[in-house]
């Protein structure tokens, strides 16, 4: 009798374990990604408003120092644009394509500086005061890496390896 007691007390403790670790987990995981999406949407409605963009179609988020989301797209006259907003600070930050390295300018400047990197993903945004792109990228040896690039001028401001 003492046994069975003891058994199903073991069985309800075990139970409430699992729920509450579900529960951390939906907390912790899906409040994370509740917020990125609503910063996407948040940043996408400002550009939208605010600039010159009329169509949005890539999101960036960078947080190095200063959290940053930005957008990609196109103006009226057809000109590729980014929007960066700094969300604790409340600004946004318009930049034209040709005024600056677009996209794939710095992805081909970064494949010039470094042929043998694998790029694993771009993102465009705020770093020490001026708009940056980041590639983070994957070496022959399983590695990852991430180079800052300026966004005006395309020079490499900081350069991380084998990670």
């Amino acid at each position: 009798m003492y046994v069975r007691r003891s058994y199903y007390k073991w069985i309800i403790g075990a139970v409430i374990t699992i729920g509450i670790v579900i529960l951390g987990y939906y907390l912790v995981f899906g409040l994370a990604a509740h917020n990125i999406s609503a910063g996407k949407e948040q940043v996408r409605q400002i550009a939208l408003t605010k600039s010159n963009l009329k169509t949005v179609d890539t999101y960036y988020h960078l947080n190095r120092g200063v959290n940053s989301y930005a957008v990609a797209g196109n103006n009226q006259k057809g000109q590729r644009g980014y929007f960066i907003y700094l969300p604790n600070s409340k600004k946004a930050y318009y930049l034209l394509a040709k005024k600056g390295y677009s996209q794939s300018k710095i992805l081909q400047h970064f494949s010039k500086l470094h042929p043998a990197q694998k790029i694993n993903k771009v993102n465009l945004g705020w770093y020490k005061g001026e708009a940056v792109w980041e590639v983070t990228y994957i070496k022959s040896n399983g590695k990852y890496g991430y180079a800052i690039y300026s966004f005006n001028k395309g020079k490499e401001l900081s350069y991380i390896d084998n990670l």
